[in-house]
């Protein structure tokens, strides 16, 4: 017998009154394991899944998914890594009491390269979206005080930048623009929501995209960095917020540009 009632498709499987009934989808075909993943945090969010629940066993999931065992592990293993499931030896796998459905450490060395790269992607989604619109009102809302120290902030990375050097300094002098720029939307809860994202920007990720480039390249991309930011400034100094939303989504579009350099995709 299940471990749970599952609604797949057309067919319900019906189960004892005391287990939970979730329901799950086919994933999608691009990003297999991704969709596993978000349908079992969606089980949670919804309440279809609680705390102390047990998650069908892995030749179940085959079964109910279709997709391979391999596909099923790392979601497995990204929602452990997430804090959404803990597993316990000889009984499977249970929704954490300390579940928390925020982004996962993706600089963990355990987290399969494949997963690494989905959850960048969702992140910089995640980021485009949310610092658009950020960007738009800092740039409505500015004043000479904030503007000010959003110069203070790109200066210091500028000057940084221009260093050309790799180090876990880095993401300080990137942060610091990034957060001064959410402040001055006049929104906490972006400021708490974009906290948590830059957060999530794994340091990783920065010291790939410079592995194996020539001295050329990496003055380039360094250029590229800094002109991205300063195109943001410029419009936020102008109080023109589709400029500025523009230019933050151009600097997302690079960064999607990067990983998919760091993972060689085609």
């Amino acid at each position: 017998m299940l471990g749970c009632g599952i609604h797949f498709g057309p067919t319900v499987k019906q189960v004892s009154a005391m287990q939970p009934t979730i329901n799950l989808e086919r994933p999608r075909k691009v990003t297999v394991v991704q969709s596993i993943i978000e349908q079992i945090v969606r089980q949670i969010q919804t309440g279809n899944l609680k705390v102390g629940d047990k998650l069908p066993s892995e030749r179940q999931l085959i079964e109910m998914l279709h997709v391979s065992r391999s596909s099923v592990r790392e979601a497995l293993q990204g929602l452990a890594i997430m804090g959404v499931i803990e597993s316990r030896a000889g009984q499977g796998s249970f929704v954490s009491p300390k579940v928390r459905l925020t982004t996962p450490d993706l600089n963990d060395p355990s987290l399969p390269a494949t997963l690494q790269r989905d959850m960048l992607l969702s992140l910089i989604e995640s980021r485009r979206t949310i610092e658009g619109e950020v960007a738009r009102l800092a740039a409505e809302r500015a004043n000479e005080p904030s503007v000010a120290r959003l110069r203070d902030a790109f200066e210091a990375y500028r000057q940084f930048a221009h260093q050309q050097t790799i180090d876990r300094e880095a993401p300080d002098f990137h942060h610091r623009f990034h957060a001064t720029l959410t402040e001055m939307s006049g929104n906490p809860f972006f400021v708490l929501v974009v906290e948590t994202l830059l957060r999530a920007v794994p340091w990783s990720l920065r010291e790939s995209e410079f592995v194996g480039e020539g001295e050329s390249d990496q003055k380039e991309l360094f250029d590229t960095e800094v002109e991205l930011h300063r195109a943001i400034l410029v419009a936020v100094e102008r109080g023109d917020g589709s400029a500025a939303q523009r230019a933050m989504h151009a600097h997302m579009d690079v960064e999607l540009h990067l990983v998919h350099e760091a993972f060689h995709d085609q």
